[in-house]
């Protein structure tokens, strides 16, 4: 992963001075002393061959079209002058002039993670090929491939998932005996959305004459300790009723269900790792966990001055947190980067910054941010006419690619660095939370491993470390279930 982001890195900051190069003349002298014209372009990030081109069919992709999250990852209708919106629409401009196929959006308006998996099972059941790919949640895909629903990626001609805008990280994690059924990476913005981020207000800071928390980010003292005391000191109970409740400002916001899940990266908290043999293994450190777990419930509940919301359907908890800061009532918040994308955030009052999510201590080496599982990946039904397999895998080799080349540049380089925040520490403090991005094959194989990831979400609801008691069994029941598992993908090599 630090390898794709320094290539990404690189290439973003060639981008500006290579595409000030595209189509502009470049005068040199010719043999008569007269200026020669030149027309220099920008080289594809592929290894498509030059000379590919297909018939002009459709590429259809099922998808789900939820607003603010996942809308925009396949197709747009039309040029808005958005950054994001815009480059979209001329990366798929881009694939139709240069492969002659179109990219066909059949776009799901239903917000449900699964409707996609049933109606692309119900294809597959059906044995029809009117879809070409889906764009689903990664774990409600999961589930659906160890079903065969899908093809064997590797099987795919033109497709290259060994390429750096293929998430590396995701492809360690769901790859098994050298197949893989789904991949992602710069092909849906939804791996950097749904990133979990500690956000502050700036005006907090300066209030109370406390430096921002970059500076204990780059000193390597950004932890949970850290963020405790910083939260305790913070609270002001405004409307005098000596408690924490409605009206107050509070050092720190945060929710026990999802919120928690960054814990399992940010304090390096492995579950499951492939082991030499290229197995999955449950490697959960017990002692580790209890600790991480002492110290994520002292920041909850340990002082008078957090409030931390339940889980509410569909995420709206995360849409309630994020007004409470908006609002300028809190100094420190836990939520997802797409936060800075709406509207109450992008037109708040009071300047605000973004760090990583917390490390366990000072001696962890590094930072690091969990890919949520509910970001997108792509897959390719079963059901899908064979004849067009050489198409798709250019298809979405190429919708790679051309996201890496413009897509990426527009949301990571504009939109987020500069339309949505003006503050250049921070757009380093997004290249740190992007360095390290960490994939447990337990999140996306939730349903066949016992949710293990589950077990923060209800010790952090219960206000009480119980990791020995709630992991008591969870070796055995983990490492049956994988058994379970792999047996089952064997099956679908075979």
């Amino acid at each position: 992963m630090k390898r794709f982001l320094t290539v990404l890195l690189v290439l973003v900051t060639l981008l500006s001075t290579l595409a000030a190069c595209v189509d502009a003349p470049v005068e040199e002298a010719g043999t008569d002393g007269s200026a020669v014209e030149e027309t220099t372009e920008l080289l594809y990030f592929d290894n498509l061959p030059e000379d590919l081109k297909f018939n002009g069919e459709d590429i259809v992709i099922l998808n789900r079209a939820l607003q603010g999250w996942t809308a925009d990852e396949v197709a747009v209708p039309e040029l808005n002058s958005e950054p994001v919106n815009d480059a979209m629409f001329n990366r798929n401009v881009a694939i139709t002039d240069r492969l002659n196929l179109n990219i066909a959006s059949a776009a799901l308006q239903d917000p449900s993670e699964q409707l996609p998996i049933d109606e692309i099972k119900r294809a597959v059941k059906a044995g029809s090929d009117e879809y070409d790919m889906v764009a689903a949640a990664a774990y409600v895909t999961a589930p659906a491939v160890v079903e065969g629903t899908f093809i064997d990626l590797v099987q795919l001609n033109y497709l290259d998932l060994s390429q750096d805008y293929w998430m590396q990280d995701y492809n360690e994690a769901i790859s098994y005996q050298g197949m893989q059924h789904s991949a992602t990476g710069m092909i849906a913005l939804s791996t950097y959305r749904f990133v979990f981020v500690t956000m502050f207000n700036k005006d907090a800071f300066d209030n109370k004459s406390v430096p921002y928390l970059y500076d204990a980010v780059s000193a390597g003292e950004w932890t949970l300790d850290y963020q405790a005391t910083l939260a305790e000191d913070f609270y002001q109970d405004i409307n005098g009723s000596g408690k924490a409740d409605e009206g107050d400002f509070y050092g720190f916001v945060s929710c026990w269900g999802i919120s928690v899940d960054g814990y399992w990266a940010s304090c390096d908290l492995p579950i499951v790792q492939k082991n030499e043999d290229g197995e999955y293994a449950y490697v959960l450190d017990l002692e580790r966990y209890s600790n991480v777990m002492d110290k994520v419930l002292y920041l909850f509940y340990g002082y008078n001055g957090t409030d931390i919301h339940s889980p509410i359907t569909y995420n709206v908890e995360q849409d309630n947190m994020r007004e409470i800061f908006s609002r300028g009532e809190c100094a420190m918040i836990t939520l997802r980067l797409m936060a800075v994308e709406q509207p109450d955030v992008r037109n708040m009052e009071q300047a605000y910054g973004i760090v990583p999510m917390p490390k366990y201590d000072a001696a962890q080496p590094e930072y690091g941010s969990v890919m949520h599982d509910q970001f997108t990946v792509f897959s390719v039904p079963a059901s899908a006419a064979s004849g067009k397999y050489d198409m798709i895998g250019a298809a979405m080799e190429a919708m790679a690619s051309e996201s890496l080349r413009l897509v990426r540049p527009a949301y990571y380089e504009i939109a987020l660095k500069r339309k949505y925040m003006s503050d250049p520490v921070a757009w380093d403090m997004l290249d740190l939370i992007f360095a390290v991005m960490r994939t447990d094959p337990s999140f996306v194989y939730i349903t066949y491993m016992g949710s293990p990831h589950h077990t923060m979400r209800n010790i952090a609801q219960s206000k009480k470390n119980t990791v020995a008691s709630s992991c008591k069994k969870l070796n055995n029941t983990v490492s049956k279930q994988i058994t379970k598992l792999q047996k089952k993908l064997e099956n679908l090599g075979d």
